[in-house]
């Protein structure tokens, strides 16, 4: 049998177990049938992205009954299968799977499938989330500490703040991560610590900085990233700039961007600064 009349025919069980067993399943929430479970699990760590797809489909047909399964996946060894089973988690919202995705967000040490757990935990937040990761920032491993910071920051928990501007000092995914939690949260260190960043960073963090820095506003910022847009000679910070601007702009700021507008040769930045032009025209 190929992939694909197997991965149906294991979509076709699940549909028969719950609509076999229906009401009792739902209620008892007893564990997938092992044989199904692994085969399932096993197919969700495919390299085959239309395996994963279909197994993806199984399992959430299965509903809560998956959960179990997919919470011990969420302990694999293959990083691929944990970004799976916390993405699944994170869609079921069953909050049975709530320290195990916690724990994924907190300590795991692959980077997409702790992003995936920062994301599914917002949907299994049964109360505790947030004391605990505030109390996880005091943690005696350092990168235990740091991922609870950035989750804190999808909460908008100014507590994470403080340990988030030290990651600005950092070099690549930490001080990336620095700059993109710091549009979600920031107090009023935050924009010149950005700018800092903006202005002299890599060209990856620079790009983050001008979005974090249009979701954080203010006068000082939108002079900052008219600059950028004029001047900066990546084009690449200056299509981010002009969108931010159409943002936190007004009717006058749209008449430095048609004067910056006249000066510019890259055809995706004039594209961006024409729409931040026609969102800022266009208010009332």
């Amino acid at each position: 049998m190929n992939g694909s009349r197997f991965a149906a025919g294991l979509l076709l069980v699940a549909a028969i177990l719950v609509l076999g067993t229906g009401i009792a399943a739902a209620f008892t929430q007893e564990p997938l049938p092992d044989l199904l479970a692994q085969e399932l699990l096993g197919q969700l760590a495919d390299p085959s992205p239309a395996e994963r797809t279909a197994a993806r489909g199984a399992l959430l047909s299965l509903g809560v009954a998956a959960v179990p399964s997919l919470i011990t996946a969420t302990e694999s060894s293959d990083a691929l299968l944990r970004w799976e089973a916390v993405n699944l988690l994170g869609a079921l919202g069953d909050l049975r799977a709530t320290d195990a995705v916690l724990r994924v967000a907190m300590t795991d040490s692959e980077v997409h499938a702790r992003w995936r757990a920062n994301w599914a935990i917002t949907n299994l937040d049964d109360g505790s989330v947030v004391p605990r990761l505030i109390a996880g920032m005091d943690d005696e491993d350092p990168i235990v500490a740091w991922n609870c910071a950035v989750t804190l920051s999808l909460y908008g928990v100014t507590e994470a703040v403080p340990l988030l501007h030290q990651g600005l000092d950092a070099t690549g995914w930490r001080q990336w991560e620095a700059v993109n939690a710091l549009g979600r949260v920031w107090n009023e260190e935050t924009v010149p610590k950005l700018i800092v960043v903006l202005q002299g960073g890599p060209e990856a963090v620079r790009k983050e900085a001008a979005l974090s820095l249009g979701h954080i506003g203010g006068a000082e910022v939108l002079v900052v990233l008219l600059i950028a847009l004029a001047d900066d000679p990546s084009f690449e910070i200056r299509w981010r700039a002009a969108m931010m601007i159409g943002h936190i702009g007004d009717q006058e700021t749209a008449v430095l961007l048609a004067d910056i507008r006249a000066q510019e040769a890259h055809p995706f930045v004039i594209e961006h600064i024409d729409a931040a032009i026609e969102a800022l025209t266009s208010q009332r």
